[in-house]
């Protein structure tokens, strides 16, 4: 018995030695796990890798693929085709990745005029979100809060609706994160520009 655990034993190491060479060849480098998995149509070791998705598309190409199993009654004699599994699940998700679709914002395809009603679209949304969120604030059946608490719960949430909504239009985390830092900029200016505003600007400012 001690012969055969040390047999797996230096096969899955010499497997996650190679998944450290593989992180070190490329600036995304594949996430690997090696996992142990009982009782299901999985039970037995398995590989699983993933790369840190910066689009909905990537996400999206990965789903299902990069992982490979080996059933316990069968690791014994298959240990030595861990090192090879390492190499298929990480060149399977990173050509998914490689392959998928570029994330193209939508707003970016449409005509001066859908032009201008997205810009409409975009006030109206600030308009009524900036009223929803002063409403739940100034809720008698919520626990009272600073203002500064306030402003920061309101930013998490908005936050969390931009990430849903930026994944649902195929909007990139670079992308999302530009919008945020112009934003945040245009509020900076604009406290800036307007002595009652240096301070703490409201929400609905």
């Amino acid at each position: 018995m001690t012969g055969i655990s040390t047999s797996v034993g230096a096969a899955i190491a010499a497997a996650l030695d190679r998944a450290e060479q593989l992180r070190s060849l490329g600036d995304r480098p594949a996430r690997v796990r090696i996992m142990t998995i009982f009782g299901d149509d999985r039970s037995g070791l398995t590989i699983h890798a993933s790369i840190r998705s910066n689009t909905p598309a990537e996400l999206r190409a990965q789903h299902g693929l990069g992982t490979r199993c080996i059933p316990w009654d069968e690791l014994d004699a298959r240990a030595g085709e861990l090192v090879g599994l390492v190499d298929a699940v990480v060149g399977e998700v990173t050509l998914a990745v490689k392959n998928a679709p570029p994330a193209e914002r939508p707003s970016r395809s449409q005509g001066d005029v859908e032009i201008d009603k997205f810009g409409s679209l975009i006030d109206q949304f600030g308009r009524t979100l900036t009223h929803s969120a002063m409403a739940v604030l100034k809720d008698d059946q919520n626990p009272r809060m600073s203002a500064d608490v306030g402003s920061e719960a309101t930013m998490v949430a908005a936050l969390k609706l931009a990430a849903l909504a930026a994944f649902t239009a195929n909007v990139s985390a670079s992308d999302a994160q530009d919008e945020l830092r112009l934003a945040i900029g245009d509020v900076m200016s604009k406290a800036s520009a307007s002595p009652e505003l240096s301070g703490r600007p409201p929400l609905n400012s």
